[in-house]
């Protein structure tokens, strides 16, 4: 055998080492297919985890009923952990809650430190607060074109493109632009890249867990991300002050890379054989509500749904309107109001803290944001057990409690005052997802319209809390919006009675 060759000494196969080569092609080939086979099989799995002939995938996109994605079977054991049936915790939602982990967290570490980034180039606090804004404009703006991006490239191809758009958005902060056009690029971009994974990554939670664990879904999502977004903002913070810029962007970068590994192995692509080459991507499948509590979970009842049909009859409460689809767009509407005040009310605090001069602003924040993450995964894991709409009543007067106390309380029991608001917007936010999720026909529009609620109750906190604080001073403004919020569930309420009563 030669020794000369360099490409030798490196142990890789040269056109003279035939032998070798082939043994290594054949290695590869062998490696290639048993990826290809898991993947496949993951792939299946999660379309198929909870999805029955009558189930549609997201936003309305239509299977083939005759075509293997639409058809039961049967996976195995070696397709769910062997504890799941009892905890309804798969590994493929662990592996989205894994990926949106990540996702979170480097978003968060982009959004807490525009501001301070934007001052390292020389920029005002206004103008670097409008770049920040600019990025919130992207993350609204590119929620109602995610389930279109999802249709086009598939579920796994559209998160991909979602973390990919974050990393490109840290990439053009690194290029020699004028410091105004690369933030406000940079953030645009990586808004609209968070803006597509956040819906995309909530629609699909329903297909990882079986019907009735959808509210242990969601309340797990949404705890982690919410935990992730709580770490992610301070952590983001303190590392853009002690690394130079360019090792914050590489940090960022390296947190979204953490999350491809499983959106590659966990997550389904596209679905061959449902329409012949060209079919549409299949996501996550449509999932209402558990058979067993679709009519309770709106209407506050505890009784269970009729047994007679897998598809809620056209008077089940948790349905659109046929005749009407616009009476479900307002009913939804009504639904998450509540939730809109809420977010309102989250903002308020975490941008203008609990009170005017308030010592220990930062600790009781952090309180808060703690309380919402236990209150979002204590309300997501009985969901499914306890009425969503029951849950979110309780949940309204939980924060209207709260806010009160806050406009009252000084010293140290505010602390106390932060933990029960806290706990009262978690209980709401998974509350409100679960409710979202059995009003509308898919998981895409409700996650559009549960994200859009939540991150332009945040832009209204901006504008109201700077209103309110200077003209009406915080007390005022804490009890106008437990007023608001307290008003908000009068009429989910009065809603819902007359539905009840037609």
């Amino acid at each position: 055998m030669p020794t000369s060759e360099p490409a030798q000494s490196r142990g890789v196969p040269t056109i003279l080492n035939t032998a070798a080569a082939a043994r290594w092609c054949r290695s590869l080939t062998v490696t290639i297919r048993k990826a290809r086979m898991v993947t496949g099989d993951l792939a299946e799995a999660i379309v198929g985890l909870s999805g029955t002939p009558d189930m549609s995938p997201i936003d309305g996109w239509q299977r083939d009923p005759g075509s293997a994605a639409t058809t039961p079977r049967s996976y195995g054991p070696h397709m769910r952990d062997p504890h799941a049936a009892a905890s309804g915790v798969t590994s493929a939602l662990l592996g989205l809650v894994w990926s949106a982990m990540f996702g979170f967290s480097a978003f968060f570490f982009s959004y807490s430190t525009m501001v301070t980034i934007g001052g390292l180039h020389g920029l005002s606090s206004v103008t670097a607060g409008s770049v920040l804004t600019t990025m919130m404009i992207g993350v609204i703006g590119a929620q109602p074109f995610a389930p279109w991006v999802g249709r086009v490239v598939g579920l796994r191809g559209a998160l991909l493109l979602a973390l990919g758009m974050q990393m490109l958005g840290q990439v053009i902060g690194l290029l020699p632009l004028p410091p105004l056009l690369g933030l406000a690029a940079g953030g645009l971009c990586g808004g609209v890249g968070f803006g597509l994974f956040v819906v995309l990554a909530n629609a699909a939670v329903p297909a990882t867990v079986t019907p009735g664990r959808i509210g242990m879904a969601l309340g797990l999502f949404g705890g982690i991300t919410s935990l992730a977004s709580a770490l992610g903002a301070p952590f983001g913070l303190w590392l853009v002050g002690a690394v130079p810029l360019w090792a914050f962007r590489t940090v960022v970068c390296l947190t979204l890379l953490l999350a491809v590994p499983t959106v590659l192995r966990s997550l389904p692509g596209r679905v061959d054989g449902a329409h012949g080459p060209s079919a549409p991507e299949v996501s996550a499948p449509e999932v209402s509500a558990p058979e067993e509590t679709t009519s309770s979970m709106t209407e506050g009842t505890a009784s269970p749904a009729p047994e007679a049909s897998g598809t809620p009859s056209p008077d089940d409460p948790a349905t659109e309107d046929p005749v009407s689809p616009a009476g479900g767009t307002v009913r939804l509407i009504v639904l998450l109001l509540p939730f809109l005040i809420g977010m309102v009310t989250f903002g308020l605090i975490v941008g203008f803290g609990p009170g005017t001069d308030v010592p220990g602003a930062a600790f009781l924040i952090g309180a808060m944001q703690v309380s919402a993450v236990i209150g979002r995964l204590v309300a997501g894991g009985i969901a499914d057990r306890v009425s969503p709409f029951l849950l979110n009543i309780v949940g309204i007067g939980i924060v209207v409690t709260g806010l009160v106390l806050t406009a009252v309380w000084t010293g140290g029991p505010l602390f106390a005052a932060m933990g029960i608001v806290g706990l009262g917007l978690g209980t709401m936010q998974s509350a409100s997802l679960v409710l979202a999720f059995a009003v509308v026909s898919t998981p895409a529009r409700a996650s559009v319209a549960w994200n859009m609620n939540f991150d332009i109750g945040l832009a209204i906190a901006g504008v109201l809390g700077g209103i309110g604080f200077t003209y009406l001073g915080d007390s005022a403004t804490f009890l106008l919006s437990a007023g608001l919020l307290l008003g908000a569930g009068v009429l989910v309420v009065l809603q819902t009675a007359v539905r009840r009563a037609r």
